[in-house]
């Protein structure tokens, strides 16, 4: 048994287990002995999942397929596993909507703002209740690098993580006598589908992408002992330039870089057709 799980008990929860940083977390934390509900859209996925964990660590798991988005899904979500102690919840659901904000269209920001702030608070609302109840129990919240200061092309997203961060700050200093350990996750560029799909140039930023094990390990090995953590040595300077510059001067640098990856992007994709 791991000094995770002597601490937490047996259960935990992983939501956004399909792909990327929800996904290996999910896997470290079933070879460090947690059983594990596995929450994602897509159930042939987390059937898959389950399977390769099954195979390889002795633990359970119990697979819920929901669309955490719809109204009074998560209420549905925490009923349908509220037999469970659950001592370990880590709600990594999340989308992203680059482009100009005025740009887009407003319904696809309103539905990454849902699922990236009201659906991450609601979670923590709703299984934090019981959490208090018991004798230690741990949270982990996911923001991102850029949720440290405003990212043009990226402004809502950029925004909703500056939430979480801000909402799991606070929490690690209201729970904490309440024996629950919140801590906030904030990745830099890691080497998901989800950077994967946006049409930019990386290799155009001063930046390099971390593999899932890698921030997933950062995470798990940080709980209990800080508020926060950011992911990388070069995020982490990334995340505290602002406590030394003024703010605005790293937000007008990003703007200049990221319109020049993504132009560098579309003139690479102009060639190839």
């Amino acid at each position: 048994m791991s000094s995770l799980t002597n601490k937490y008990g047996q259960w935990a929860l992983v939501t956004g287990a399909s792909s990327g940083i929800g996904k290996e977390i999910a896997r470290q934390l079933a070879s460090k002995g947690f059983n594990l509900v596995l929450v994602a859209r897509r159930k042939k996925i987390l059937d898959e999942l389950a399977c390769d964990i099954k195979i390889n660590n002795r633990v359970e798991t119990l697979i819920v397929a929901s669309d955490l988005s719809r109204p009074g899904a998560v209420k549905a979500l925490y009923d349908s596993v509220s037999k469970l102690d659950i001592g370990l919840i880590v709600p990594a659901a999340g989308v992203d909507a680059m482009g100009r904000f005025l740009e887009k269209d407003y319904t696809d920001l309103e539905s990454m703002l849902l699922l990236n702030i009201l659906v991450p608070t609601e979670i923590t609302h709703i299984f934090g209740q019981n959490m208090v109840n018991r004798k230690r129990s741990g949270i982990i919240l996911i923001s991102s690098l850029f949720g440290y200061q405003g990212i043009p092309n990226f402004a809502a997203y950029a925004a909703s993580k500056a939430y979480i961060l801000t909402l799991g700050e606070t929490l690690n200093v209201e729970l904490a006598h309440q024996g629950v350990d919140v801590l906030v996750l904030s990745p830099g560029l890691t080497d998901t589908p989800f950077s994967q799909k946006m049409d930019i140039d990386f290799s155009k930023l001063p930046m390099y992408a971390q593999r899932p094990e890698t921030v997933a390990r950062t995470a798990l090995n940080a709980l209990g002992k800080k508020p926060t953590v950011v992911s990388g040595w070069l995020n982490k300077i990334y995340a505290w330039e602002n406590r030394f510059i003024p703010r605005a001067w790293p937000v007008m640098l990003f703007c200049f870089l990221i319109n020049r990856a993504i132009k560098a992007h579309a003139s690479k994709k102009q060639v190839t057709t």
